[in-house]
């Protein structure tokens, strides 16, 4: 099942472009701990997974999913892993809800942190996991075991997002920005983009208390001021970078 599941994150990856929404939610507790959340709605690629998937692969997937499942016996099977990030990995967990007749997958990774200096490790670590399961795809065309893991992160690799005690502040790179037109994967986005296609980043965070300020093109506060969203696309990214960046104090 563990190959399966895999084989599918691959396969719907594939199609990123007008296929993904993916939310990142953040809850913070008053001490600084809290989770992290990724969640990968690939709902939209799941026909075309139909379409590519084997027979006998598709005998497991018909069946459905609602699971959690435990990450602790999985570190050793991503290459390359910090010692940190295989001490958060070891207490995550990967929740999978599918539903081939319905047409529905959501995959969701959540790690506990005990400092949100710690969240910056979560993002790399989500990205390695769901970019190892494309490595070695032959049959995607998505690079083989020579060229390493790909690089998922996609906008994240443009920003840089600092938390520090009662302040989260994520600003753009402006230097790499400006050349991002040299980077193959984004280039690829611009073009989907071009066609109509889309892709959604939506970031939650949950305060221990109220915001004190709260600056940025995209954010929404709650009524009590403890909930923020930003929600943006692939055109913000390449029209409006700016509705990324936010600062907020609590």
């Amino acid at each position: 099942m563990k190959k399966t599941l895999f084989s599918l994150l691959a396969a719907c990856s594939f199609f990123l472009v007008g296929c993904l929404e993916n939310t990142q939610e953040v809850t913070i507790n008053e001490d600084g701990s809290g989770t992290v959340s990724y969640t990968t709605d690939m709902s939209a690629a799941i026909g075309m997974l139909k379409q590519m998937s084997a027979a006998e692969e598709m005998k497991d997937l018909d069946k459905g999913m609602d699971t959690t499942i435990a990450l602790d016996k999985m570190t050793d099977s991503i290459p390359n892993l910090s010692d940190e990030e295989k001490a958060i990995m070891s207490k995550g967990a990967m929740h999978i809800n599918m539903d081939m007749e319905k047409e529905k997958l959501l995959v969701r990774l959540n790690f506990p942190f005990r400092s949100t200096a710690e969240i910056v490790i979560c993002d790399k670590l989500s990205g390695k996991m769901i970019g190892e399961a494309l490595k070695g795809q032959a049959m995607l065309g998505a690079g083989g075991d020579e060229g390493g893991s790909p690089d998922l992160n996609g906008f994240e690799n443009y920003f840089k997002t600092v938390y520090s005690k009662g302040k989260i502040e994520k600003t753009l790179i402006k230097e790499k920005y400006e050349k991002v037109g040299e980077d193959e994967a984004m280039a690829s986005l611009k073009e989907g983009s071009a066609m109509g296609l889309g892709l959604k980043a939506n970031y939650v965070i949950n305060l221990p208390r109220p915001a004190t300020k709260a600056e940025g093109k995209g954010i929404t506060l709650s009524e009590d001021k403890k909930k923020v969203t930003i929600a943006v696309d692939m055109d913000d990214f390449f029209d409006e970078p700016a509705k990324f960046e936010f600062l907020i104090e609590y």
